[in-house]
């Protein structure tokens, strides 16, 4: 949450990881607006909640818009541009991870960017390097580890090789990049239909998210992957919207191949506890092969090095590692606490 100017802005307004874990909406106290990064639910998940903030006006674009629980109208902001905000001028650019995604630049104090959650490795979403900014809010998901998308893609691939797949993903993130990546690697790849409407998407109203030479790329993935229903066959790569794979048809899917050897389940990003997802890891019956959709340390810390702020503050990431970002980011200050004048 963000004072200035007189207005009280919210960055985002998630649900999670967790299934029903929640900001204090009493503490929060009356919202001005709600700008939105992505759609991911750990970003919009509680904005069912607008009325204990205030009801105020939700800002995001138009494919984020989609996406936005309850039938809220979103005012629209730009994937790549300017916007007023309660007076307050914005700046977005395409943030490398979801359908629609950006980062946010907000002409206050000496300047705030909020990265929200961002990625430089994919090779279907842009990522727009942000201006330099004196305080930034980044991407502190993934911590210290320096594991990069090459060595998961080629893990994956083998995975792929070894017979047939249900690849959980959240069709706003990673699921068409990976779809592709396997497609193009010369596997069946069968897709759903939320899967085919987010790679249209990005070819369309959202293709300002997708680099221009992945566009007919994605095209092909649309026109030739089979389509995936609940009654699918258990038959080359199946990939279906659902990243924990507690709805759609990924549940679907489980609960016919459940107790069956085949096919292999394997997920591919944070699966919290209490989930299907973790459920069948801890048992044994899924498989785990990360994805990168977070920058790892050494992309965080050359992006950090380009933007030269003055203060920083990690986000989403466990604070464990906050020794970690104070001793490579000094003499910058690091912000751990709630509260920071700029």
């Amino acid at each position: 949450m963000v004072e200035a100017n007189g207005r009280r802005i919210l960055l985002d307004c998630g649900e999670g990881p967790e299934p029903g874990r929640l900001r204090d909406f009493g503490a929060i106290s009356r919202i001005d607006a709600v700008i939105v990064s992505h759609s991911h639910k750990d970003h919009i998940g509680a904005l069912r909640f607008l009325d204990r903030i205030g009801a105020p006006p939700v800002y995001a674009t138009e494919p984020v818009a989609r996406k936005l629980p309850g039938g809220i109208a979103a005012r629209p902001i730009l994937i790549r541009g300017r916007a007023s905000v309660e007076g307050i001028e914005i700046e977005t650019g395409p943030n490398g991870h979801a359908v629609g995604g950006v980062w946010l630049r907000l002409a206050i104090g000496d300047g705030l960017l909020y990265m929200g959650d961002h990625s430089i490795e994919s090779q279907v979403y842009v990522f727009a390097t942000p201006p330099p900014t004196a305080t930034v809010i980044f991407d502190a998901t993934y911590g210290d580890a320096e594991t990069t998308q090459d060595g998961q893609r080629a893990a994956l691939a083998d995975i792929a090789a070894a017979g047939p797949l249900l690849l959980p993903l959240p069709a706003d993130g990673r699921g068409p990049e990976i779809a592709l990546f396997l497609q193009e690697a010369g596997f069946d790849v069968a897709i759903d239909e939320e899967m085919r409407a987010a790679a249209v998407l990005l070819t369309q109203s959202a293709r300002e998210s997708a680099k221009p030479d992945s566009i007919p790329r994605l095209q092909r993935l649309v026109r030739d992957a089979r389509p995936l229903t609940p009654d699918s066959p258990a038959a080359g790569v199946m990939v279906a919207h659902g990243g924990t794979g507690d709805t759609g048809i990924p549940a679907a899917l489980i609960a016919r191949w459940r107790d069956a050897r085949e096919p292999r389940i394997v997920f591919t990003g944070h699966i919290a506890a209490g989930t299907t997802g973790r459920k069948l890891v801890d048992s044994g019956r899924a498989g785990f092969s990360r994805w990168n959709v977070h920058p790892t340390l050494a992309q965080n810390l050359a992006l950090l090095e380009r933007l030269a702020p003055r203060r920083v503050m990690p986000a989403f990431g466990d604070a464990k590692f906050f020794p970690v970002w104070r001793a490579h980011l000094g003499p910058r200050e690091v912000i751990t606490s709630t509260v920071t004048e700029l």
